[in-house]
């Protein structure tokens, strides 16, 4: 089960029936709107992390079934263009485990940005790459703010664009993230599956509970120059959901470059 109403289980189901061998569908009726949007409409009040754990109990929930998957990526903007985080939870209440898969990133599209006239709206609308990637049109009036997320042609953004305009109103148009509307962030959703369908097709080997994965790293890379130990990951740290089994597995790199070196590079 995916705890999704934008067809994420589709982007599961691949990997899933290749290493699993296991059918991923999604609840009739379920609603995430609920524990908010990119939108804005509907303020996310949650960690990404306790967002994913609350939609993935509701959809277990809501179908009756023991094991669920539920994903939430978040987006941020900076000087050098927009980070992006998607993490991937696995539930399984029969065994008591939740396992987390992880990728971070760069966003490929733009932030969002303001248009004061049809011809800036339809050129920040190619950047993003629509009507491929989806659209949000966030109009503002005097205190009243209008959130447009079913624009799917340029003639339709044409006309709410011009009528907007007619009335004075101040237009953003921004990415829309939701996953069947974003290629790229569908994209990371099943990049991550295809991780976490080989991570449970993974026996642990003290107690063979599925999903023996990645839970950590070890950082403390040395500087190859002046041997301070710096931030940077040094290994990665395998682990089991289910009990205390745990190896360290050293990384390539032996040494890190004097540019992320403290001591050398203050």
């Amino acid at each position: 089960m995916f705890a999704t109403m934008h067809g994420k289980e589709n982007l599961a189901a691949p990997a899933f029936a290749e290493q699993l061998g296991a059918i991923v569908i999604a609840p009739d009726h379920l609603d995430t709107d609920q524990f908010g949007t990119f939108a804005g409409d509907i303020p996310r009040t949650l960690s990404p992390l306790a967002a994913a754990t609350e939609k993935a109990r509701l959809g277990m929930q809501l179908t009756g079934l023991p094991r669920g998957l539920a994903s939430e990526g978040s987006f941020r903007s900076s000087l050098i263009g927009v980070g992006t985080t998607e993490i991937l939870l696995f539930v399984d209440t029969e065994r008591g485990i939740e396992l987390l898969e992880r990728a971070s990133g760069s966003s490929p599209l733009p932030a969002a940005g303001r248009v004061k006239t049809l011809n800036e709206a339809l050129t920040a609308a190619d950047a993003l790459g629509f009507p491929e990637q989806g659209l949000l049109l966030h109009a503002v009036r005097g205190t009243t703010i209008d959130i447009h997320k079913t624009i799917s042609t340029r003639t339709e953004l044409a006309e709410l664009v011009t009528r907007c305009l007619d009335n004075e109103t101040a237009l953003t148009i921004l990415p829309d993230h939701r996953a069947h509307r974003s290629p790229s962030r569908a994209n990371r959703i099943q990049f991550l599956c295809v991780r976490m369908a080989l991570r449970l097709a993974t026996p642990c080997p003290t107690c063979a509970t599925p999903g023996y994965g990645l839970i950590d790293v070890e950082t403390g890379l040395p500087c190859v120059a002046c041997g301070t130990l710096t931030r940077g990951i040094a290994a990665d740290i395998h682990g089991c959901g289910a009990c205390t089994q745990k190896q360290l597995h050293p990384r390539r790199e032996t040494h890190a470059d004097p540019a992320t070196c403290d001591h050398c590079n203050p």
